[in-house]
This record gives structure tokens, C-alpha cells and sequence, in this order.
């Protein structure tokens, strides 16, 4: 084969790779990538864990859309929209899975759950009800079903069957039924007790009291129903276990014990029983508060300025010792020191004062109490509070 004939085959060739292979070629081109749904559940995690909602709600709804069959993609965007407000969004997406028949014993209680979740949120108590019976007639200790069921007939002022319920839900989850079984009963307590029902709150106070630690404050509610009752040595008693073995918030005790020792005419006896409870180790700082506005009130104001100052030493944060020593260095004509703890108090304006707050609204109270009466949030058990302050705290020697 001569040059000439080779160049023309090459050129045969090539006209013919041309011919076939360039549209094969721009075929494959145009041919789009395969769907991964790995890469969509892959991107959906990312999302999330960049604090990315909004894209996390994307890849799930790609997920969704490119595979109708995935329940779990459904599922979780629905979840996922009502943790971002859109209640109703998730309610469709979750009714609307009802219909399909679902094998898996796990992920129809998983839809069960999440449609019950929606109903809770959209305020739709009867339905959520009905939906929350039918998820325990197949697990009978199904905690999400519990909580709403409890939510429903606390509404509902069926305490009982409210308390029965909660029961039932902490001995299948110890520890994790909100409120606590000891709160429902002081908070029922209190309820007998404001409409004079004593025998019924008693009955409640002692049960809650067995639930040790979540029914200490059981004590001063306790003490409340033997004041009225006209017992009030008895009710000083359960004050002050109280306020021995749990000081948190004590000084709302301390007012009943105020009011109580004045009626009976020993109001002077007090200074005695906050030196006791303020001084030595782990003393009540609340105590050594209330025992400097006892020095105040008989007129040794220098002993009470000491006490204060022995209180901010050790809680800089505490506002209410500050404001008394403010108040009682004014007193003495001190002024620039004064003016110095007023500065400090102003820098703590915007602090929340833990023991005085609703933990869910921050509605403030100025009693005890287990649940907030502005949003209905139960409040921490007594589990949760700070245990007694370890240090001594200085006691003024008397005149």
C-alpha cells in the first residue's frame, strides 16, 4: 500500500468514527447523572449540622420527591417542619402517610408519634386524645402517647386520671416524666388546699413527701395547711425542715415563719433562729439576709451592713442582699460606698434571678411554687436545686 492509498484509508476511517462516535459521544454528554438518595440523606446531615434547617428541609424534600416510596424522607420532614414552626405543614405531611400501609411495627408508632405531636401543637386535644389511645393499646408504656394524655386531662381538671397517668409513665421511664409524679401531687395539693379540702391535700402532701428528694417542698405546704388548721408550732416544724434540709428559696419560708412567730407574740425569737440557720458551715445565706434586716429593724444598722457584706462576698450575684446593703449605707451617710454597690446592683440589672423565675416564661413569683401560673411550665424539681453553700458565714456578736 502506497502513501497515497494509506492517507485515504485514514481519512475513511476517521470519517466513519466521526459519523458513529460523535453523537454517541454528545449522547453520553446529555445523559443525566444517576439519582443518589445517599447523597441527598448525606447533604440533609450536613445541613443540619451546620445549623442549616432550610437546606436540611430541601434534601429531604429531593429525597422525597425522587423516591415516593420513602417513608423514612417523609417522616423526617415532617419532623423537621414542625421543629421549625410549620405545624400545619407537618400535620398534611403526616396525615396524609396514614393511608399507606406500613408493615413496620417501628415506623408506625414513628408516624403515630409525630402525627400526635402535630394535634398537641395545633391545639386539636381530641383528636390528639383519640390518636394517643390507640398508640397505647399497642405499647402500653409509650411515653409520648403518656405525655399527651396527661396534658389532655390535666385541661380537661381530671387530676386523677392525669396523676394515674404520670404514674404509669414514670415506672416505664423513670426520671423522665415532666412533671414529676411528686410535683403533680403538690400541685394537686395546693388545689385542695384553696378550695379547704384538707383531708384530700394531706393525703397528697404525704405521698409526696415518699418521693424524696422531688417532694421536699411538700414540707412547707404542708406547714401552710397545719397553719390553717391553728397548729402553728407544727407548722413552724415543717418550715424548718424544710429549710434545714433544702434551703433553695427559703426565704419565702421565712416569711411564714415571720408571720407566724408574730402572731404568737415571740417575733424576737427570729434573730435566734436565723444566727442558727446563717452561721457555721453551709450556712443559708438567705437566713443571714433576713437576719440583717432583723439588725436593721432594731436598729443596729452596722451589724447589718457587716451581715451584707458577708452575703456579697460569697454571692456577688445576690441582688437582694445588695439592695439592703445600699439602702442601709445610705443610711449611715456612706455614701460613696453605697454608690459603689449601686453601680455593681445596675451591672446586674438584666440578670434573672434563677430562684424567682418561671424557667420556661420568666414570670416572676414571690412564693413557692411547682408550676408557673402565667404559662403552666412545672418548674425544676427539687433534684435539680443548688445543694447548701459550703461556706461559714459571719454572724455579728450580740450587744
Amino acid at each position: 500500500m502506497n502513501l497515497g492509498q494509506f492517507l485515504l484509508l485514514v481519512v475513511i476511517l476517521g470519517g466513519i468514527l466521526a459519523f458513529v462516535g460523535v453523537p454517541w459521544w454528545m449522547a453520553r454528554r446529555r445523559e443525566p447523572e444517576a439519582w443518589n438518595p445517599s447523597q441527598s440523606y448525606l447533604a440533609a446531615i450536613d445541613a443540619l449540622m451546620r445549623g442549616d434547617r432550610g437546606g436540611a428541609v430541601i434534601a429531604l424534600r429531593d429525597l422525597a420527591r425522587n423516591d415516593a416510596d420513602n417513608l423514612n424522607a417523609y417522616l423526617r420532614l415532617g419532623d423537621l417542619l414542625r421543629r421549625m414552626g410549620h405545624t400545619e405543614r407537618a400535620y398534611r405531611i403526616h396525615a396524609d402517610l396514614q393511608v399507606r400501609r406500613i408493615d413496620d411495627p417501628g415506623d408506625r408508632r414513628h408516624l403515630d408519634e409525630s402525627l400526635l405531636e402535630d394535634l398537641e401543637l395545633l391545639g386539636r386535644y381530641d383528636e390528639a386524645h383519640s390518636t394517643a389511645e390507640s398508640l397505647l393499646a399497642i405499647d402500653r408504656r409509650n411515653p409520648t402517647a403518656l405525655r399527651v394524655l396527661v396534658r389532655y386531662h390535666e385541661k380537661r381538671g381530671d387530676w386523677e386520671k392525669a396523676l394515674e397517668l404520670l404514674d404509669e409513665w414514670d415506672r416505664g421511664h423513670p426520671g423522665s416524666a415532666r412533671p414529676t409524679p411528686a410535683q403533680m401531687r403538690i400541685h394537686m395539693a395546693r388545689l385542695h388546699l384553696e378550695a379547704g379540702r384538707m383531708r384530700e391535700a394531706g393525703k397528697l402532701l404525704d405521698e409526696a413527701q415518699k418521693l424524696s428528694p422531688d417532694g421536699v417542698i411538700a414540707h412547707v405546704f404542708r406547714g401552710d395547711l397545719l397553719a390553717s388548721e391553728g397548729r402553728i408550732e407544727s407548722a413552724i416544724e415543717e418550715w424548718m425542715r424544710y429549710v434545714r434540709d433544702h434551703g433553695y428559696r427559703s426565704d419565702q419560708v421565712f416569711a411564714r415563719l415571720e408571720k407566724a412567730y408574730f402572731e404568737m407574740g415571740r417575733f424576737g425569737d427570729l434573730v435566734q433562729v436565723y444566727e442558727g440557720l446563717a452561721g457555721g458551715r453551709g450556712g443559708n445565706l438567705h437566713a443571714a439576709v433576713a437576719l440583717a434586716e432583723m439588725h436593721r429593724r432594731r436598729g443596729r444598722t452596722e451589724d447589718a451592713i457587716r451581715q451584707l457584706e458577708s452575703v456579697v462576698e460569697q454571692e456577688p450575684e445576690n441582688r437582694g442582699a445588695r439592695r439592703q446593703l445600699v439602702g442601709g449605707l445610705l443610711q449611715l451617710g456612706r455614701t460613696e460606698q453605697a454608690l459603689r454597690e449601686l453601680d455593681i446592683l445596675l451591672s446586674q440589672s438584666s440578670l434573672r434571678d434563677p430562684g424567682g423565675s418561671c424557667t420556661h416564661c420568666g414570670a416572676s413569683t414571690s412564693d413557692l411554687w411547682v408550676r408557673c401560673d402565667r404559662c403552666d411550665g412545672w418548674q425544676e424539681p427539687a433534684r435539680g436545686l443548688p445543694p447548701p453553700r459550703p461556706r461559714a458565714i459571719a454572724v455579728p456578736p450580740p450587744d
